[in-house]
């Protein structure tokens, strides 16, 4: 009577997948010990050990079972990812990019869109998630309010925000507010705004971009930049220049909080006869595609999604017990992020 093949002696081109036996063998440890490691209960074990156990999980491609890590830690292989409610044209980029590193280190990503409430309020919606899924951690794009937070913490369940890692970690929206106010000043003009996105979503990162500017124009001796509040309606947008201008005079150029505030601005100036960009002067962020096919062409920031990413992957791997974490190199503000000039500066 004839065998079924094991894993050992499967038909080639079915090569199966490598188990913890398999690390523990080329390791010369024991299962136990895999386990221990790879679930980041290394506190027994010597530095040595640890990364021996690791290299040969990561040269045997293991994947670690989501049933056994759950049993063993006592949550589920879920990981929640938390985005801001706020205009994010990007957003299928960047839980593209968190979720295959998710799944890397074996674990299952999740989805979760906040929704606008009072930072004093605690999610239900993330409350009832978190009790129900019980994942193996949070990881916070900025859509968390600090009572979030605080039940995060209660409950025993990691975040991961790219902080507190043990190294300094990079301040991009300072970044990005400093680079659009030094090539706004570099194409000559002497007085800056700041437009922020005005409706009802969050804007967890406008202020930050905002303090930027105000920052390069005090250390460049210019006028404070004014703050416009820049609805997504032509009436809306109109009006809010019309307001600014006999305050600012021309040629104004404004900062913007990303390519739609930048787009209402230019389509409100040409409405009032004013040239872009002799008379007024947009930049966005995003590098969002509508901008690149219209007249006059969007001068924006484009963001290295995986780049600017980089320390919250960093920490998602370090946080899980993944064994990369020392081969991820947290990128500059430079490498994550540059200018892509259009026509309206």
């Amino acid at each position: 009577m004839s065998r079924q093949p094991t894993g050992e002696d499967a038909p080639s081109g079915r090569a199966r997948p490598a188990t913890s036996a398999d690390v523990a063998r080329a390791a010369g440890v024991s299962r136990a010990t895999v386990s221990h490691v790879l679930n980041n209960q290394v506190e027994r074990f010597s530095a040595e050990t640890v990364e021996r156990v690791r290299d040969a999980a990561l040269s045997l491609g293991y994947v670690r079972s989501a049933a056994g890590r759950a049993l063993v830690m006592g949550r589920s292989d879920f990981v929640v990812l938390v985005l801001p409610y706020t205009t994010f044209t990007n957003v299928q980029d960047v839980i593209e990019v968190l979720s295959s590193e998710v799944e890397k280190i074996g674990l299952s990503p999740v989805v979760h869109f906040s929704v606008p409430r009072a930072q004093t309020a605690t999610s239900r919606r993330l409350q009832h998630m978190v009790e129900t899924l019980r994942p193996a951690g949070v990881v916070d794009l900025g859509g968390l309010s600090p009572h979030d937070i605080a039940f995060l913490d209660e409950v025993g369940c990691m975040l991961v925000n790219g902080e507190g890692q043990g190294q300094q970690q990079p301040d991009y929206n300072t970044a990005i507010g400093d680079f659009q106010a030094r090539h706004l000043r570099a194409r000559g003009y002497p007085t800056l705004a700041y437009g922020f996105l005005s409706d009802a979503r969050d804007d967890p990162y406008g202020q930050m971009r905002a303090d930027a500017v105000a920052a390069y124009c005090a250390q460049e001796r210019l006028a404070p930049p004014l703050y416009l509040r820049v609805p997504l309606e032509q009436e809306g947008a109109r009006k809010v220049l019309e307001e600014a201008l006999p305050r600012t005079g021309v040629p104004l150029a404004v900062a913007c909080y990303n390519d739609l505030v930048a787009l209402a601005l230019a389509d409100a100036a040409k409405s009032l006869g004013l040239d872009v960009p002799r008379d007024l002067a947009v930049i966005g962020v995003e590098y969002a595609p509508f901008g690149q096919v219209i007249t006059p062409r969007l001068t924006t920031i484009a963001a290295d999604v995986p780049v600017s990413l980089s320390h919250i992957i960093q920490a998602l791997d370090e946080g899980f017990g993944g064994f990369r974490a020392s081969e991820i190199r947290v990128g500059t503000a430079e490498e994550a992020f540059r200018i892509v000039q259009g026509e309206t500066t």
